[in-house]
């Protein structure tokens, strides 16, 4: 395709956007094109990795006045940490123009290196990416309505089955592709439904879009605004389904006169991973200015949006997945806003039965600390670490789970036992944790054994001072050992010996047939004991002291 670039050089925002389009299509993400409105400081492109700046005219000649605009612009440039320039131009240059530029190089030549690439750079390089010129110098106006009338066509016609369609659909796709080096488009169909949806192309310069939609007002429409407005503000990425646009302000998009009834919109997260992983550390701050224990985290990627962007990361056991808000300078609200969100249980249970449970309880005890106080600190890199930083018992939200990972700990290492971790507890798991590690930490625990019933054979004198003890006035205390009892962690049986239980009431269950057995003086009464209603069952590893000192033998 012939370029017209003297018609190019009367329409410098078409000129500008072509030239943005070729630097991101041949350089990708080693460039950064700058908006030169308002003044770019003699810099349209920018190439960190070298320290090169571009000037990027659309003039067609040099006169004398191009030549001091680009002089200008070249002194605005030096003034920063630049190692080369380079002019862009679609000149043909002449002898005098070479001239012209090699006294420029000489004036420079001690300090910044200097390039001219004129109209032969330019073609060369517009042959590599013909959708770019097509683009911009002409318009793809209906083409999308157009393919998709023809892909009904298609379907209605199709006379070679199922890999005929498929062949068509991607010439369709190729066409459709060849329309804008911008937006890719898709096509699919359900249902007897023809649609379509757009992606923003791979390697294209940033774009302005906004998005207007039509949802209902309630939680699942609230739900696609905050998703659009995070992924066009903050990189993150959604896909916006058919029927939920009305229109979008993007000039490339608009020049495809889209049905969007029919049209899905694809925005890919806004990846950049450039600089990561990155340690950090961030740990609760006082009033007072005083910090708590540090959460080690690991920064992996960033998403990155018009508004700014959101830094995502891990703590050391990965099942924390840590999300820093940062926006651009001048933004409304501006600053670092840091949000954590605690991953945990059936979303991801097959890593977390791989977590090493004194991790999660340091990340656990963290996550509290920052939950009670007014501020948090993040350190990128390295920091001292203050040895006396405070270490608080977990309150609030975090408590139950802090309680049951050092029921899990002093378990497994009393025990010596593999246990499922707690992203596979029940709650009758999670209880009996409870109660094992308070029997191993030597605690007198309230036991869930209120309908247990304690077998006595007695003889007559037994029986009536069992009747005597336990079925006159408010009833009696009794303690015996139990033996082989288990309980239950996922599919692990625990043993609980040795296990002395006492009744704080007990009472006797079939007190009418032991009355009946002792009338008669039977030689062997059976007794059944079971706690009173009301009464707690309570449970230790060693025996009961006796109110004398000693422990008795039953």
């Amino acid at each position: 395709m012939r370029i017209p670039w003297d018609e190019l050089a009367e329409s410098p925002k078409k000129a500008e956007q072509l030239f943005d389009l070729l630097m991101h299509a041949e350089y990708g993400d080693r460039v950064r094109t700058i908006n030169g409105a308002g003044g770019d400081g003699g810099c349209d492109a920018w190439f960190e990795d070298i320290r090169r700046a571009v000037e990027f005219k659309s003039w067609t000649k040099l006169g004398n006045s191009q030549r001091a605009q680009a002089s200008r612009s070249l002194k605005r440039a030096s003034e920063n940490d630049i190692a080369s320039w380079v002019l862009v131009a679609p000149v043909h240059p002449t002898p005098k123009d070479w001239e012209w530029f090699d006294d420029l190089k000489a004036r420079y030549r001690d300090s910044i290196d200097l390039q001219f690439l004129e109209v032969r750079w330019l073609e060369a390089k517009l042959a590599k990416y013909p959708g770019i010129a097509r683009f911009i110098l002409s318009t793809p106006h209906q083409e999308v309505v157009d393919l998709l009338r023809e892909l009904h066509q298609e379907q209605a016609a199709m006379t070679g089955g199922v890999p005929d369609l498929l062949k068509r659909l991607t010439v369709l796709s190729t066409r459709a592709d060849e329309l804008s080096p911008i937006w890719g488009v898709d096509f699919a169909s359900r249902g007897g439904r023809n649609e379509v949806s757009v992606r923003l192309q791979e390697g294209i310069p940033p774009q302005h879009i906004e998005v207007h939609l039509d949802v209902p007002d309630d939680p699942a429409g609230s739900a696609v605004t905050g998703d659009v407005a995070a992924a066009l503000h903050y990189g993150s990425g959604t896909v916006i389904e058919p029927g939920c646009i009305t229109r979008v302000e993007n000039e490339a998009i608009s020049a495809l006169n889209l049905p969007w009834q029919q049209v899905a919109m694809v925005l890919p997260d806004q990846r950049v991973t450039a600089g990561f992983p990155r340690a950090a550390t961030l740990r609760a701050r006082t009033h007072e200015g005083a910090r708590g224990r540090p959460l080690h985290l690991t920064l992996h990627y960033a998403t990155e949006g018009s508004r700014g962007m959101y830094v995502h990361g891990a703590d050391s056991t990965g099942m924390l997945r840590v999300r820093l808000r940062v926006d651009r300078p001048g933004q409304l609200e501006a600053g670092t806003n840091v949000g954590v969100l605690l991953q945990y249980g059936p979303t991801d249970t097959q890593h977390a039965a791989a977590v090493d449970p004194e991790a999660l309880l340091r990340t656990v005890n963290a996550l509290d600390s920052l939950d009670h106080t007014p501020g948090m600190a993040l350190t990128l890199g390295t920091e001292q670490i203050d040895l006396d930083a405070g270490l608080r018992e977990p309150t609030g939200n975090f408590a139950p789970i802090s309680r049951a990972l050092q029921d899990f700990i002093v378990v497994r290492d009393e025990l010596d036992i593999a246990l499922p971790l707690p992203a596979h507890w029940s709650a009758h798991d999670e209880r009996n944790i409870a109660l094992l590690a308070g029997l191993l930490r030597g605690d007198e625990v309230a036991m869930p054994l209120n309908s247990t019933v304690c077998h006595q054979i007695s003889t007559v004198e037994e029986a009536r001072l069992y009747m005597d003890l336990l079925e006159s006035g408010h009833g009696g205390r009794i303690e015996f050992e139990i033996v082989g009892l288990s309980l239950p962690i996922g599919q692990v049986q625990v043993p609980t010996e040795p296990l002395y239980v006492a009744f704080t009431r007990a009472q006797i269950a079939n007190a009418t047939e032991v009355a009946e057995a002792i009338t008669a003086k039977d030689s062997a009464i059976p007794v059944d004991i079971r706690p009173a209603p009301g009464s707690t069952v309570i449970g230790r590893r060693t025996p009961f002291p006796s109110p004398g000192g000693t422990s008795p033998v039953m």
